[in-house]
Formats: structure tokens, sequence, C-alpha cells
């Protein structure tokens, strides 16, 4: 028997780069599936637990922040 079980992560500042552009730290709107399911398996992993991200609601606005470097 399996079961289905929702989980919040709350993400405060995060930057998820994009692969295609490298010279310029640019960001996903929302995390990926894979850094999600990373970041579940750090926080609540088990070795009989499998992990798959079916869905990725936002429940806030997403704000962007500039960076300056150098």
């Amino acid at each position: 028997v399996t079961g289905v079980q929702t989980c919040a992560l709350p993400i405060y500042y995060a930057c998820f780069t994009r692969p295609e552009l490298k010279v310029e730290r640019v960001s996903y709107d929302v995390p990926p599936p894979g850094a999600l399911e990373g970041m579940l398996k750090s926080c609540y992993w088990k070795p009989s637990i499998k992990y798959t991200i079916d869905k990725i609601i936002v429940f806030n606005k997403i704000d962007f922040m500039n960076v300056r470097r150098n």
C-alpha cells in the first residue's frame, strides 16, 4: 500500500540557475523538480521512501532580486 503525502517546503532565498545561461546567473521562476527532491531527501531521508514530484504549487508571490558581482 502506497500513500501520497503533501509537503510544504519554505524557501526564503535561493538561486536555481539555468544551465543554458552560464555567464549570467539567471534563476528559474520555481525550483525544478530535481532540486525539490534533493531538499526533501536532505530533510526527510529514509531508505524505504521513494520521492516523486508530480506537482509544484506556489502559495505566495515570488519576489526577484538583483545581486551584483564585481
